[in-house]
């Protein structure tokens, strides 16, 4: 195994410990991950972490006062111009994207709070599809991805994270009029709502757990139509049940887990896990420690992944990792970054994770332990361990992703 850094030899032999795979299941989960179609159904590109530029920046744009929501924003766009800027994150972006494995990821390039926002960050999605050419190219179709992959590159799938509505509620095409300009621009999932309420539907961290407003059904029906698949990862319990019988198309819960197993949230019940899969769905268990209970490891992860396929079979199951590669940083970096005193760690209500403390075992576990998404082909090695066919492991990898996609994309 060639390791692009010391985070990734660190990750890799945590997830070895973890797994504790026999040498034949080691080499055949590394084979069919090479050979299989692999998708990450809800991922992040790699970042720049913390340079001088950056540092620079910070401090700059914090002594003019410019407001923390702003300072923000500002700071994870540069973070992306980074990338493109400095040789040395340029070199790691293509050797990590390459070391992964993967064929294919969606990427959240939007959040659905304001137009302004919205198309702030697609602008530096753009520019990283621009300038790594040669590595990755954005695909809207299972046609796509495919003649991406031929080319040697991995496809990239847009995702929002909320429709981008007018808020007026006056006039249903002027709600909708953006949705259409997303689907041009390549969004192919678009979330419901994101974990607090919104014109459409409850999120996950609404405690009155109520259900799809009229909009949300007129909602939907217009994803339908267009081909963005309905991603209800975020969304409350009851949402996300309406959604899937309100659906005339496969939806998706992109990023989640199994409350059975964790009782938290950002998971789905029972009921509507079968739900989804009722209406030909899919979902995605994610590597987000915290976020599965129990070991809060790569195990309990795959303990998800075969709870779910049991419960409604193998054929709605994938995985959405929500993570991102995470560079090495010097320690110098560490020791020059500017941690923010309380009024500029940034305004996290939205998130309502304050509310919902999940503190893991080990904090490292999602950036230099098990989880790690450096580790992708050991995700596989441990689809292999937990005994999956062949058959399975391809459609938990991407089979299904491609599946739904498809169904979606159909006119």
């Amino acid at each position: 195994m060639n390791f692009i850094s010391d985070n990734h030899r660190k990750a890799w032999q945590s997830a070895l410990a973890v797994l504790q795979p026999s040498q034949s299941q080691l080499e055949h989960g590394l084979a069919l991950h090479r050979e299989l179609f692999t998708a990450d159904h809800f991922g992040f590109l790699p970042a720049a972490n913390w340079n001088h530029n950056i540092v620079t920046a910070w401090n700059e744009l914090k002594a003019r006062n410019i407001g923390q929501r702003e300072l923000s924003k500002r700071i994870a766009i540069m973070q992306r111009d980074e990338c493109c800027r400095d040789q040395d994150f340029a070199q790691r972006f293509r050797e990590v994207m390459r070391a992964s494995g993967i064929k294919c990821t969606v990427q959240t390039v939007a959040e659905g709070k304001s137009f302004a926002e919205d198309v702030r960050s697609m602008a530096a999605n753009i520019q990283l599809l621009r300038h790594f050419r040669d590595t990755i190219a954005q695909a809207g179709s299972p046609e796509e991805i495919k003649a991406v992959n031929n080319e040697g590159k991995i496809a990239v799938v847009w995702s929002v994270n909320g429709p981008p509505l007018a808020g007026e509620l006056q006039n249903l095409q002027d709600e909708f009029v953006r949705i259409d300009d997303w689907y041009r621009m390549g969004v192919r999932l678009m979330h419901l709502s994101y974990n607090r309420r919104n014109f459409i539907a409850d999120g996950c961290a609404e405690p009155a757990n109520g259900g799809l407003s009229e909009l949300g059904h007129e909602l939907i029906a217009r994803l339908n139509r267009l081909g963005i698949i309905v991603d209800v990862a975020h969304t409350g319990l009851r949402s996300s049940m309406e959604a899937a019988k309100s659906s005339t198309r496969p939806i998706i819960a992109s990023h989640t887990a199994a409350r059975a197993l964790f009782d938290f949230i950002r998971c789905k019940d029972d009921e509507t896990l079968k739900a989804i899969a009722d209406g030909g769905g899919m979902v995605g268990v994610y590597a987000y420690a915290g976020m599965l209970g129990g070991s809060d490891d790569l195990a309990m992860m795959l303990d998800h992944i075969e709870y779910i396929a049991k419960l409604i079979g193998v054929e709605h199951v994938g995985i959405g990792t929500d993570l991102q590669y995470a560079h090495n940083w010097p320690q110098e970096v560490y020791d020059m970054r500017p941690y923010p005193n309380a009024e500029f760690t940034g305004n996290q209500w939205w998130g309502n994770w304050e509310k919902y403390p999940h503190a893991p075992k080990n904090k490292d576990e999602s950036v230099n332990g098990s989880l790690a998404w450096i580790n992708w082909p050991l995700y596989t090695v441990g689809l292999v361990t937990r005994g999956f066919s062949d058959e399975d492991i391809a459609r938990i990898l991407g089979g299904n992703f491609l599946r739904v996609l498809a169904a979606n994309s159909a006119k």
